[in-house]
């Protein structure tokens, strides 16, 4: 973890007045508490620093341990995300890293085009796209499919690369 303070100057004074907001109405709001704030923004940075290094076409052998989860959200409870969210924290312990459509919830204003337009960018960072039952009644996990098929990608079921990867 850095070490330093990595923080605006301007972006310090904000949290110091932030800070002082709080003195007496938080109990254990604590110098430590500045560290860590301190810390995870310094994490922040580096992990920026990073993803705005790499160039901007990702290759297939850095997309390859990169899963993308697909399957029906319109019309189902909750849009399926304990489904989307429960393969996806599978997937995670194993070491996958994954992209999952339910991370980025719901957003106000935003129609189906919308948001099949920000997770097909998402789509093109994976190598494999597992997919969740009843994918096939899905608009947008067909176009996702057929997308991955065209760049090809492993095209596997969730489960079954779940209880592969378990056994």
């Amino acid at each position: 973890m850095p070490k330093e303070s990595r923080n605006h100057p301007e972006g310090h004074a904000a949290i110091e007045r932030l800070h002082q907001n709080y003195v007496g109405k938080i109990e254990r709001f604590s110098d430590e508490l500045m560290k860590f704030q301190d810390a995870a923004y310094a994490m922040g940075m580096d992990r920026g620093e990073k993803l705005a290094s790499k160039p901007g076409v990702t290759l297939q052998a850095d997309r390859a341990n990169r899963v993308y989860v697909a399957g029906p959200m319109t019309g189902i409870a909750d849009f399926n995300y304990p489904a989307f969210n429960a393969v996806a924290d599978q997937l995670r312990a194993q070491g996958y890293e994954v992209e999952n459509p339910a991370d980025h919830g719901i957003v106000e204003g935003a129609q189906w085009a919308d948001y099949m337009a920000y997770d097909l960018t998402r789509l093109g960072l994976c190598g494999v796209i597992a997919l969740l039952p009843d994918w096939e009644k899905s608009q947008g996990a067909r176009l996702e499919v057929l997308i991955a098929e065209r760049l090809g990608m492993s095209v596997v079921n969730a489960h079954d690369l779940v209880t592969r990867e378990a056994v």
